[in-house]
C-alpha cells in the first residue's frame, strides 16, 4: 500500500514529472546517502548556486504580497533543464531544450503559484521534439501562467497566463485520482479553455495504472483534444511500461499512436522507444539514452529510426 499511496501522489503532482518522479522514488534514499560523502564538485557548485538565486528571487517576489506576518516555510522554486540531441533520419541535427519552473509563494497560503516551461502541453513532456503534433502548436510554446487553487488540496485549479504563440489564456482544471485495490489506480482530468486566437478548447484525459509485486509500473494515457477553431478532436492513446533494474538506473519503454477524427478517424502518427534513465554521479543528475522509431503521416509513414541523447538537471527539489 505503501508503494501505491507513493505513486498517487505522484501522479497527483505535475503530469510533466511524472516518470521521472517515479524513476526518482527509486533512487532518492541510496543517492542522498552517498551524496553525504561524496566531495563537492564544480556542477554541486553550479546547482546550488543556480538554486539559491532562483530562491533569493522568488523571495522577493512572494515579499510583494506580505501583510507583515512571517509565513511557516520560505519561498522556493523547483524545476528542471533538460538538453537533449535526437538525431533521426531525415534529421541528424534535432537539438531540443527544455525546461520547467514551478514557484510557490507561502505568503498566498501555497495556493498561487507561478509557472514558466517551454511547453504547456504537461502530457508530452518526455516525447521527443519531432513527436510532438503541430495540430496544437506545440512546437514553440513557452507559457507562463499563475495557477491558483481555492485551498492547497482542492482537485480544482484555475490558470491566467500567455503562451501558445503569444496568446493570452484562462484555463480551469479539474484533477483527482482513485486507487481500486494496491495494485491499481486511475488518474482523470479534464480541462476548458480559452485563447485570444485559438479560441475555445478542451480536454479529456484518463490514465490506468498497475504497479506489480516487483514494482514493475504499467499505465495506460489515453487523451482527448477539443480545438473550436479547427472544429475537431486529436486524440492519443499511449502505453508505458517502467522497470526499475536497480536504485540508480531504470527503462521506460513507449508506445504511442496520436491522430485526429477528421475527415475519418485517421492516425497521424505512431511513436516507439526504449528509455535508458540513469543518475550514477548525482540524485538531482539524469542521463537518459532512447532508441527509437517514428512514423509520421507528413512523411507517408515511412519509418524513421532516431536516438535520442538527454541531459536532465532537478534544482529545489530536496534541498
Amino acid at each position: 500500500m505503501l508503494c501505491l499511496a507513493v505513486s498517487l501522489c505522484l501522479l497527483l503532482n505535475d503530469q510533466s514529472d511524472s516518470l521521472p518522479e517515479v524513476t526518482k522514488q527509486h533512487t532518492s534514499i541510496e543517492a542522498s546517502n552517498d551524496e553525504t560523502t561524496q566531495p563537492m564538485q564544480w556542477f554541486d557548485v553550479w546547482q546550488r548556486s543556480f538554486t539559491d538565486s532562483m530562491d533569493f528571487t522568488v523571495s522577493k517576489f512572494d515579499g510583494l504580497f506580505s501583510d507583515g506576518s512571517l509565513p511557516n516555510e520560505k519561498a522556493k522554486a523547483e524545476g528542471r533543464v533538460q538538453l537533449s540531441w535526437e538525431p533521426r533520419t531525415r534529421d541528424i541535427a534535432e537539438i531540443d531544450l527544455r525546461f520547467r519552473i514551478r514557484v510557490s509563494l507561502p505568503h498566498l497560503e501555497n495556493r498561487v503559484d507561478l509557472l514558466l516551461s517551454d511547453n504547456e502541453d504537461e502530457t508530452q513532456s518526455d516525447t521527443i521534439k519531432a513527436a510532438r503534433s503541430p495540430s496544437l502548436g506545440r512546437q514553440d510554446n513557452t507559457t507562463i501562467s499563475l495557477r491558483f487553487r481555492p485551498d492547497i488540496n482542492s482537485h480544482y485549479s484555475f490558470r491566467v497566463g500567455a503562451g501558445r504563440r503569444d496568446q493570452l489564456y484562462v484555463k480551469a482544471r479539474y484533477r483527482n485520482a482513485y486507487a481500486f485495490n494496491s495494485h491499481w489506480a486511475m488518474l482523470y482530468d479534464t480541462e476548458i479553455y480559452q485563447y485570444t486566437r485559438d479560441q475555445f478548447g478542451a480536454e479529456l484525459g484518463t490514465s490506468f495504472q498497475h504497479i506489480s509485486s516487483t514494482n514493475n509500473v504499467t499505465r495506460l494515457n489515453n487523451r482527448f483534444y477539443f480545438r473550436d477553431r479547427s472544429n475537431d478532436w486529436l486524440w492519443r492513446h499511449e502505453l508505458q511500461h517502467l522497470y526499475p533494474i536497480n536504485n540508480r538506473n531504470a527503462l521506460v519503454y513507449s508506445f504511442m499512436v496520436e491522430g485526429l477524427n477528421k475527415p475519418t478517424y485517421q492516425v497521424e502518427e505512431v511513436y516507439t522507444g526504449l528509455r535508458w534513465r540513469s543518475n550514477p554521479i548525482r540524485e538531482w543528475l539524469y542521463f537518459e539514452v532512447e532508441p527509437f522509431v517514428l512514423w509520421l503521416r507528413r512523411e507517408d509513414f515511412s519509418p524513421s529510426y532516431g536516438m535520442a541523447l538527454r541531459l536532465e538537471a532537478y534544482y529545489g527539489k530536496g534541498e
